[in-house]
């Protein structure tokens, strides 16, 4: 299983529009545990990964069926949706797409 980085961390909830503070009181996490994460090493839970990637395609579906198309927005869509599945939503001990 992929673990997810600091900087993929970053990247997710910046895309939600999100701060880590944001993502700590949506998820019910202390304040100060992306802190532990970046100073003190502690690894990123499987779970949230998972949880940031289904956050995106939510997000995703809602732009799709709210927002007028682009051809910027679908490339981004796409592209972003063909990584978080290929990275975060693949079954424990399984390969993406099964």
């Amino acid at each position: 299983m992929h673990v997810m980085t600091l900087d993929e961390f970053e990247l997710a909830i910046a895309a939600l529009g999100w701060k880590a503070s944001d993502f700590c009181r949506a998820t019910g996490l202390h304040r100060n545990t992306p802190s532990r994460w970046r100073n003190e090493g502690v690894e990123i839970p499987e779970w949230v990964p998972r949880h940031l990637g289904l956050l995106l395609d939510v997000r995703r579906l809602y732009a799709a069926h709210t927002v007028p198309a682009s051809d910027r927005a679908a490339g981004w869509f796409l592209e972003d949706l063909e990584r978080l599945h290929a990275a975060y939503l693949t079954p424990p001990g399984g390969k993406a797409g099964e």
